[in-house]
This record gives structure tokens, C-alpha cells and sequence, in this order.
């Protein structure tokens, strides 16, 4: 990892959780990418783990959604917007 992608990680797991703003995990936005491909690091949101990795959060796409009636772009066009600020 280079040092500039190390600083726009840390950039956006500093914004905190974009649901709660709790301290946040970083969660590679998956749309659009086949099954065995990573996305690209700049392809990250700050989600907390609850938000992230908890039964509702993002991993759960389809109750994420529900709960939320945020997708994994909408979280990326946030997360864009907090770090232009």
C-alpha cells in the first residue's frame, strides 16, 4: 500500500460513521464488481461494525436498504461530499 492510499484510508475512516458516526471500519463498495474482484481502495465508506457487519448493516444489503434507504453508491456519494468539505 502506498503512502497516499494509507493517508486517503485513514482520511475516511476518520469521518466516522456515515449512519451513527461512531468510530467506523472501512467497507469496499462492491457494486459493479464481479465475485472475485477487490474493489479499489478509493472505493471505501466509513461504516461503523454494527453498520458494516452487524446483522442490518450493509453485508445484509437487502435489510440495510430497507432500514436505511441508503446503497452502497449513495454511501459512496456521501463519503465524496464529507471529504470535499
Amino acid at each position: 500500500m502506498t503512502a497516499a492510499t494509507k493517508s486517503y484510508l485513514d482520511r475516511v475512516a476518520a469521518l466516522g460513521c456515515l449512519i451513527c458516526g461512531q468510530p467506523a471500519q472501512l467497507h469496499h463498495v462492491r457494486e459493479g464488481q464481479g465475485g472475485a474482484q477487490r474493489a479499489q481502495d478509493w472505493l471505501t465508506v466509513p461504516l461503523c461494525r454494527e453498520h458494516h457487519t452487524g446483522p442490518e448493516g450493509i453485508h445484509s444489503r437487502r435489510t440495510f436498504y430497507l432500514r436505511h434507504r441508503l446503497d452502497e453508491m449513495d454511501l459512496l456519494a456521501m463519503t465524496i461530499e464529507r471529504m470535499n468539505r
